[in-house]
């Protein structure tokens, strides 16, 4: 009976500590976002980098979409028009993105600040949970380690990435199940837990499979006395053995429904290239990392390349070492402990391991994005050295010898973050180097990181007034960890609340003008490049997915699962990509008006914002066969378009290049070098300003080229008047605008360049507009005619083809999962034009849809499905059948059995 008391009252404290653990990072969190004055606590918001450029947009639109009931599975507001699934299992699968459906649209950043609040709140419940489970103890000073964790360097740095915090939180979940599977051979939570990582993000799921690979192993050989042959741990362990792949592999085929469609869709991004580099055993950095211990030492300024943020708090930090020095903690288990720790480690320190865990990719920005797996190996090793007693095991010496192990490593770390980071730097150029050397910690920290670990060290090794004590511990940890939390946004361009409500309903009102949804089955395209929206933005904001914010159909897109095939299509026709996750609507013409069914063109600026375009033929026509033929040739936008105007049947000198009467050029002046506003192109060199007379040989919109990316956009001047580009395309290249001019007109067009030479290659070209408005309408005659039953993902219509137009044209890239009928039988769909990407390797790309069609009347059909969709959602069912027959066999009815065979036994 007394022994049941006691039970009662240890899990009426236990669900205390529960709620400590959910409660205390959850006030951190929300003191330092008051302090910030971030919304729900003020006017900023956390419109910055990943968040504001690609998570409100995202979560915005399948907002929208839900709630209307217009959600599909392919999406229009997606560059081009591209798969959903990836996005969706990258950016949106976590429960707590419920949340903003009880927001108004205009009000997601709030949405999304408390997101991130729950969200660090039940990181620290989760390692509660282990901490408890795992070591069966229960009590106040697990609220040290619980809150250690969900606010470690990791969180601080990275918060902003929403979807990565759904790892840490089942993380514990997960390392529980292995302890279970080791002490009693039951997989249920493990399995459980391991499938829903991977479907709350695939991307660290897949890091998760290979922590609990190694968890596993040492969990097996932890306890072992002595060391025993491989042969023998493995009989020994079999039965667990059994259990963790057996569970591993259900997990996996319950993940199949996210994982099959989800690679497939990956395989048509942009980040399937191989970079031998990569795969090099060369070191990421050297013992400076040592100062990462300490607080402070890391923020936002630095946060696309810096060394991993391995802060935990200076208590964690000092216990971690603690634990190699006490008396009372086997040798053995010591060097098993260090070893995990060392493989950890590497999987950080060496390229060619830290590629594996990262999907076999670099990172591009938030480097060392596992770290956070090293540290919760850290503080679970810190919590066994707390449960050891180490104020009471540990002599004076010993103590000591803590202290100046710690005092020392830190204070490594902080000197060679002052010389070896300048030395790679200079001995080894480049951009990541250079970066790196630059987020080192200022040397004065030091001094704050050693009289922390003075100040701990006295506290834990204090024998009396432990409730007293704890507290103090907390209280240090707590003001430690949201002070490292608030200085890591240090640099952060936070945007404002109030004026995101306000751009968004105005931009939302114009677009309403136009009925633009992208669900609609009128599709067209919308040209909104100059929309409000970035007015809420206090950093660079380049629009790019606007479509999915306000949802309509659009040409642009952000996300690491852009879609390569599209974006290299875009970008041959002359549209601006810094790289391979981001394609932008800047850097059109009439013809990519007419190709990509751009239907308006909005600006908020202007008085009257709607204009729509001539050049809009439909979403589809009727076209020459001959236009799937183009081979598209990247680096050569405007030959590129000559050769479709030739191929579509276009009038000569429907383009009609200029004629260049005169090239100067001459040294900068500061103030005319001074234009070159883009940060990357300053102190790079001398700089020149060129300029071109030019006679217009047609009338219409003027475009130039330079296909040596000779020109710094920002400086660009027409007529002495300013005509830089709405986003900074400094360094790229892209089809850029000139204005409109008459035929005869003579023009200079001026600009600042570092490679003066390189600028006799330049192209300028007018599209005749009296030419090109002929051709559109010729090809609207023989438009695709939508039925009004069409959707996104299931096009009817109709199409009439004569002898000299038997390809039907429609503006979706042709990728996989699309499929045609034609006047009721299947056909093979056409590649209409090719794309090409030379760098960082030559490959072709397939371009648009195209139909063969017949002459006369065609009835057309194109439906679309997710591929792998099917097959993974029957896996992961079956797959889900199988765990829960055997979690009712074997972990329910089993037990219940055993347990009655037993009591049948005592009786008798």
């Amino acid at each position: 009976m007394e022994r049941h008391h006691n039970t009662l009252a240890q899990l009426r404290a236990s669900r205390w500590v529960y709620l400590g653990a959910f409660l205390i990072p959850l006030v951190i969190t929300c003191v330092v976002f008051w302090q910030l004055k971030v919304t729900p606590f003020g006017k900023h918001s956390l419109l910055f980098s990943d968040t504001g450029a690609q998570y409100v947009p995202i979560l915005e639109y399948l907002r929208s979409t839900v709630t209307h009931g217009q959600f599909h599975l392919f999406s229009f507001a997606l560059g081009t028009g591209s798969s959903m699934v990836p996005l969706l299992t990258y950016y949106v699968i976590s429960p707590f993105n419920l949340l903003i459906f009880f927001f108004p649209a205009a009000q997601l950043p709030t949405a999304i600040a408390w997101i991130v609040i729950l969200k660090i709140g039940t990181i620290g419940l989760t390692m509660a949970i282990f901490l408890r489970h795992a070591f069966l103890r229960s009590g106040w000073s697990l609220l040290l380690f619980s809150t250690a964790f969900s606010l470690c360097g990791f969180v601080a740095m990275y918060f902003y990435d929403i979807m990565w915090l759904d790892a840490l939180i089942w993380l514990p979940i997960v390392a529980l199940g292995l302890h279970r599977i080791v002490s009693s051979h039951h997989f249920g939570l493990y399995t459980a837990s391991l499938t829903l990582t991977v479907l709350s993000n695939y991307y660290l799921g897949y890091m998760t499979c290979l922590f609990s690979l190694m968890y596993f192993i040492y969990l097996t050989v932890e306890h072992q006395l002595v060391p025993t042959p491989f042969r023998e741990t493995w009989r020994m362990h079999w039965p667990a053995i059994r259990q963790f792949i057996f569970g591993s592999l259900l997990a996996g085929m319950m993940s199949m429904i996210v994982l099959i469609p989800t690679g497939l869709g990956m395989l048509q991004t942009g980040k399937g290239n191989f970079f031998a580099d990569n795969y090099l055993p060369t070191p990421l950095f050297g013992p400076e990392v040592l100062a990462q211990f300490g607080v402070g030492t890391t923020d936002f300024t630095s946060h696309l390349y810096h060394a991993p943020s391995l802060f935990m708090g200076t208590l964690m930090f000092l216990l971690l070492i603690v634990y190699f020095v006490s008396p009372k903690i086997k040798a053995v288990e010591k060097t098993r402990t260090m070893w995990l720790l060392i493989a950890m480690g590497l999987s950080l320190f060496l390229t060619v391991f830290n590629t594996i865990w990262h999907m076999l990719q670099q990172p591009a920005g938030f480097p060392f994005r596992n770290v956070y797996f090293f540290t919760f190996l850290a503080i679970v090793t810190a919590y066994r050295a707390w449960q050891t007693h180490p104020d009471q095991t540990m002599n004076d010496p010993q103590k000591i010898l803590a202290l100046l192990w710690g005092a020392g490593l830190l204070t490594i770390g902080f000197v060679s973050a002052q010389f070896i980071p300048k030395l790679w730097a200079k001995m080894f150029p480049s951009y990541n180097n250079d970066l790196y050397l630059n987020s080192q910690p200022n040397f004065h920290l030091l001094w704050l990181a050693l009289g922390l670990l003075l100040l701990n060290t006295m506290l834990i090794f204090v024998t009396e007034w432990r409730p007293i004590r704890i507290g103090l511990l907390g209280l240090i940890i707590s003001c430690e960890l949201g002070g490292n939390l608030y200085i890591a946004t240090h640099g952060m361009d936070f945007g404002s609340e109030t004026k995101f409500e306000k751009y968004f309903k105005k931009d939302s009102a114009i677009l309403n003008k136009i009925d633009a949804s992208s669900t609609k089955f009128n599709l067209h395209r919308v040209d909104y490049l100059h929309s409000t929206i970035g007015k809420a933005y206090t950093g660079p904001y380049n629009h790019y997915n606007d479509p999915l914010m306000f949802d309509y159909a659009g040409l642009s897109s952000y996300s690491s699962t852009l879609d390569e095939q599209s974006r290299v299509f875009q970008h041959d026709l002359g549209y601006f990509s810094p790289n391979v996750r981001r394609i932008s609507a800047q850097g059109y013409t009439h013809l990519t008006d007419t190709l990509f069914s751009v239907k308006y063109r909005l600006n908020a600026d202007n008085k009257h914002p709607v204009t729509r375009l001539n050049s809009y033929a439909g979403l589809g026509f009727a076209v020459p066969s001959k236009l799937a033929d183009v081979q598209l040739r990247d680096q050569t936008a405007l030959f590129n378009q000559q050769m479709i105007l030739d191929a579509l049947g276009a009038q000569p000198n429907t383009l009609a290049r200029a004629t260049v009467m005169d090239v100067t050029t001459h040294k900068a002046t500061a103030k005319e070098a001074a234009r070159a506003t883009a940060k990357r192109n300053r102190h790079q060199g001398p700089r020149y300003v060129q300029t071109f007379k030019l006679r217009v040989n047609a009338t219409g919109l003027m475009h130039a080229y330079s296909p040596s990316a000779n020109v710094i956009y920002s400086s660009l001047l027409v007529n002495g008047k300013k005509a830089k580009p709405l986003i900074n395309a400094d360094g790229t290249r892209y089809v850029f605008k000139l204005g409109q001019h008459t035929k005869g007109e003579v023009i200079t067009v001026s600009y600042v360049t570092s490679r003066p030479q390189a600028g006799y290659g330049n192209e300028f070209v007018s599209l005749d507009q009296a030419k090109y408005v002929k051709l559109a309408q010729s090809l609207k005659q023989q438009r695709f005619k939508l039925d009004r039953k069409s959707g996104v993902t299931w096009l009817s219509g109709h199409v009439t083809g004569t002898a000299q137009r038997r390809l039907l044209y429609v503006s979706i890239p042709d990728m996989p999962g699309w499929q045609a009928t034609v006047n009721g039988k299947p056909v093979k769909i056409r590649s209409a034009m090719h794309a090409q990407s030379i760098i960082p390797v030559v490959k072709n790309y397939r371009g648009m849809i195209g139909v063969p069609i017949h002459v006369g009347k065609n009835h057309v059909i194109l439906k679309y499905t997710t591929p792998g969709l099917t097959v993974g959602a029957l896996l992961s069912a079956l797959g889900a059948a199988i765990f829960i027959f055997l979690l009712i066999a074997g972990e329910w009815l089993r037990p219940l059995r055993q347990r009655k065979a037993q009591r049948e036994e005592d009786h008798s």
